[in-house]
């Protein structure tokens, strides 16, 4: 439970400064780390688990305004929590969701948070204590992304694959890629997390595969870029990778969640043409 240790995160977020906060699940507690730091900084929780204002418990994800004001997945109190900078406890801004795990938030301040346990995935307005239903019927949704055009790219984890829903209430989605159980290029096993680059190429946390996959928008199959040796503890393994987040230069940060640390990749532009 050191500064400098992390015990089974879940989701990251980094600032346009390249500081990086995770979701350090198992420590209850959110963890800030600036660049090149060798040590990280207690932003939330870290007084054990619970359900106080100054406890988490089990925290899935998190992400931070332009304010500083920290946005928190509380997933075992089934609450999304908002943290002031330099605060000591924070407020519940939405509560009863079972079980929420990803938290995004959009260029208008709205909050959408994924709901593992019903399958669903609702936002919320500033001030809003009603969410509204923007993805349904989904089964082990995980961590999600919300492009430029308030698509919704979601790791279906229990499908074993990415889908992607625009922001109107409805249960129709379109699959991008998986849909299939297997380690092939064509395939994915319990995937977690998706981003998206700008020109539409797919970055899967392919989880119990324990590798990184891109995925060329249009393309039948992915290719690996990280990971994909096993799984294992050397800079070139991962174990259960969790969550991904790119920086303002394109390096890729991903939460190797069973080595309890957070890998950098630098990603070659010139094979995203």
């Amino acid at each position: 439970s050191a500064l400098n240790r992390l015990y089974g995160p879940w989701g990251l977020f980094v600032d346009d400064n390249q500081v990086i906060y995770v979701a350090d699940s198992k420590n209850h507690r959110i963890v800030k780390w600036e660049q090149d730091a060798s040590s990280g900084q207690l932003v939330a929780g870290g007084k054990g688990s619970g359900n106080n204002t100054d406890q988490l418990n089990h925290p899935s994800d998190v992400v931070v305004d332009r304010d500083g004001s920290i946005y928190i997945s509380d997933t075992e109190n089934g609450r999304i929590q908002q943290w002031s900078p330099g605060a000591k406890s924070g407020k519940t801004i939405i509560k009863d969701i079972s079980s929420p795990v990803g938290i995004s938030r959009d260029k208008q301040g709205l909050l959408y948070v994924s709901d593992w346990k019903k399958g669903e995935i609702k936002k919320w307005g500033v001030g809003a204590t009603i969410g509204q239903l923007v993805a349904s019927r989904l089964s082990g949704p995980r961590f999600m992304f919300i492009d430029q055009k308030k698509s919704i790219y979601i790791a279906e984890q229990r499908r074993d694959r990415i889908i992607k829903a625009d922001d109107v209430i409805s249960s129709q989605s379109s699959m991008l890629v998986g849909g299939s159980l297997g380690n092939s290029l064509n395939q994915l096993s319990s995937p977690y997390s998706v981003i998206v680059d700008e020109l539409g190429t797919l970055y899967i946390a392919d989880t119990n595969n324990h590798r990184i996959m891109r995925w060329v928008r249009g393309a039948q199959s992915g290719k690996v870029i990280a990971g994909g040796q096993g799984m294992g503890s050397r800079y070139d393994q991962l174990s259960y990778p969790h969550d991904l987040s790119f920086d303002l230069n394109g390096n890729l940060y991903v939460v190797d969640y069973g080595n309890h640390r957070v890998q950098k990749f630098v990603i070659d532009k010139s094979l995203c043409q």
